[in-house]
């Protein structure tokens, strides 16, 4: 039994309540469309508006609350690795096969660098993301996606490629952060 609840715990919450106050929304706002279209007077005097008013507002809120509180956290991406704790500054100068990128503070779709020097071999990403807003950094080469970080929020990741001389694209790969401005060059040197 301890067992159950433990898993049940650390599972992703259930969806049912954002569905079921979602249908019940859905549900008001068909029967206040055929109540009203049959009856042109609808809702009438003030007691019956505010009480018409008061049940769509609760039904607004629950179904605003339960997507809130059933949410769930962004998957990380494929290729990611565990953060450090330390939160990195965004540079652009290659340091031992170390590049450092942050995303902007402000929750804007961009980065703090559009240009990043590697040297080739062993690359480690240290991203900083000081902003609510969940970004990572992606890496592609030729069209296909090589790796990156995990997407985070108010946190820092750390990714390992290894990589060949060339130039390299990296951008965030969340919704479309990528298409908001959320992208650079990463040129690897030999």
């Amino acid at each position: 039994m301890t067992a159950a609840l433990l898993v049940l715990a650390a599972s992703e919450p259930s969806k049912v309540p954002f569905y079921v106050v979602g249908a019940c929304l859905a549900l008001w706002a068909v029967v206040l469309s055929v109540i009203g279209l049959s009856r042109p007077g609808f809702p009438g005097s003030a007691g019956p508006q505010r009480a018409v008013m008061l049940v769509s507002a609760l039904l607004v809120a629950g179904t605003v609350g339960a997507a809130i509180a059933t949410a769930s956290k962004p998957k990380a991406e494929p290729g990611a690795e565990k953060g450090s704790e330390t939160p990195a500054k965004g540079t652009a100068a290659p340091v031992a096969g170390t590049v450092k990128v942050a995303a902007d503070p402000s929750g804007a779709l961009k980065y703090d660098t559009t240009a990043l020097q590697a040297k080739a071999g062993k690359v480690t990403i240290d991203f900083d993301n000081p902003a609510a807003v969940p970004h990572n950094v992606t890496v592609e080469g030729a069209g296909k996606k090589i790796g990156g970080t995990k997407t985070l929020a108010s946190g820092a990741a750390t990714a390992k490629l290894d990589l060949k001389p060339g130039t390299y694209t990296f951008y965030c790969s969340v919704d479309a952060h990528r298409q908001g401005g959320m992208e650079g060059k990463l040129t690897v040197s030999g």
